[in-house]
């Protein structure tokens, strides 16, 4: 059999193979490189139609406060734990000495005076003894005041019989006067030693009674010393009686109790303790930069770290006269007052504080976002009145001030003017816009 056409077979089939595999590749790059120049020629066509869309805020031109952020935990101004006066056991507890009870005056009203009269009775202590004790003392004081009305009538009397001796004594001495140069004529010497004897009696009896007067003046200083020792002594006992009554000291919410009904309590030893929430102090940490921006009275407003709504407002009471220097950081000190609102600020939370700082006069404050190195953006209308479309113009603003968030502007932006603030990077001096401003196309 004759196999030598075989070769020349299978050398055609390889030779067309190839021929076809090369046909196929240049026909899928020709049909590439039709597809990519379709797709440019589409992107230009549509970037010819349609400018870029941008964002753009409308500037004004006001005074700007800056607002100073801090950090701090609430303290309350009031906050007491009230101790036993004196010894004794406890009799009663009010019902409203439980944790978190809010006591408030009479009245009602929480912002009431804080007059003992008017806040409520919380601890009562057994006051028997104490009350035996008043009783003595003011029957002390009693007897002493009888005692000095008693000495008050003696040296009334001794006034008088004084009187008399004086008018007794001037007689004598009157009658010794006559009869003398009547001796020996007329009287004998035996009637003038008489007469001579009266008037010394007289005189005598004029010095008892001067004595007395004076002793009965001493005893009445003894005895008025003796009655204001007596009515302290009454004014301490009525206090030591009073103390066996324990009062709210001031409006507030009840923070612990420590004793129950039954128990021995000695001076000093704790009952309750309470807190009022109406005035909240936090001081706030600041950067020690902003230290001469920072003024008593600036307003602030405070919230807790996880919300992002602030429920509080107060005011700078007091700037630390120093800087900490380990963390450069100083104090603002705000009080917050909480009565006109539901929620008070709970004491020792930890909070965000917002402080009113410096005020800049006549600015416009630029967002951050909307400078690309120290150049802005303003848009306006486009010349050819194309709706819908502006025209960039390039602007290098006199910043005064760069803050957190926005930049204030004084030169080089007038009011009304539109800021581009997005896609910075895709326009340019002439450049065709569209424009989302301040939030609406």
């Amino acid at each position: 059999m004759d196999d030598t056409p075989a070769p020349i077979s299978i050398k055609r089939r390889l030779i067309t193979s190839l021929v076809v595999i090369l046909a196929a590749g240049f026909l899928a790059r020709g049909a590439y490189r039709k597809l990519a120049a379709l797709k440019k020629e589409s992107a230009r066509s549509s970037a010819g139609v349609l400018a870029p869309l941008v964002r753009a805020e409308t500037a004004r031109r006001a005074d700007y406060t800056e607002t100073l952020r801090g950090f701090g935990r609430a303290q309350p101004l009031r906050q007491a734990r009230v101790v036993a006066e004196v010894d004794g056991v406890v009799r009663e507890l009010s019902t409203l000495l439980e944790v978190g009870t809010a006591i408030v005056a009479s009245g009602g009203t929480n912002s009431g005076g804080d007059s003992e009269s008017e806040l409520p009775i919380l601890v009562k202590l057994d006051d028997r003894d104490l009350v035996d004790r008043l009783e003595r003392s003011r029957a002390d004081v009693k007897a002493a005041r009888a005692d000095l009305v008693r000495l008050s009538t003696v040296k009334g009397a001794l006034r008088e019989r004084l009187a008399v001796a004086d008018e007794e004594l001037a007689a004598a001495e009157r009658e010794l006067e006559r009869i003398t140069p009547l001796v020996p004529k007329t009287l004998t010497r035996s009637a003038l030693d008489t007469q001579r004897l009266q008037v010394t009696l007289r005189q005598r009896s004029k010095l008892t009674l001067e004595a007395q007067i004076k002793e009965n003046v001493e005893a009445a200083k003894v005895a008025e010393a003796r009655l204001v020792a007596l009515e302290r002594t009454v004014s301490l006992a009525e206090r030591q009686q009073q103390r066996a009554i324990i009062r709210a000291p001031f409006p507030g919410r009840i923070e612990e109790r420590f004793v129950d009904v039954g128990e021995r309590v000695r001076v000093g030893d704790p009952l309750f303790s309470l807190v009022n929430l109406s005035r909240m102090q936090v001081p706030v940490a600041l950067a020690a930069g902003q230290y001469d921006e920072v003024k008593p009275g600036a307003t602030a407003r405070v919230r807790l770290p996880d919300q992002t709504a602030f429920l509080w407002e107060g005011t700078v009471a007091r700037v630390a006269p120093q800087i900490n220097a380990a963390d450069r950081t100083f104090y603002a000190y705000l009080v917050v007052t909480g009565e006109s609102i539901a929620t008070p600020v709970p004491p020792g939370a930890h909070v965000v504080a917002e402080v009113e700082g410096r005020t800049h006069s006549a600015v416009v404050a630029v967002p951050r976002r909307a400078f690309l190195g120290k150049r802005i953006f303003v848009a306006y209308p486009a010349q050819d009145g194309k709706e819908g479309e502006y025209e960039v113009s390039e602007r290098l603003p006199t910043v005064v001030r760069y803050l957190s968030g926005v930049a204030l502007v004084t030169n080089g932006v007038e009011d009304g003017d539109l800021i581009l603030v997005t896609n910075l990077e895709s326009v340019a001096e002439g450049s065709r816009v569209r424009l989302v401003i301040d939030g609406a196309q």
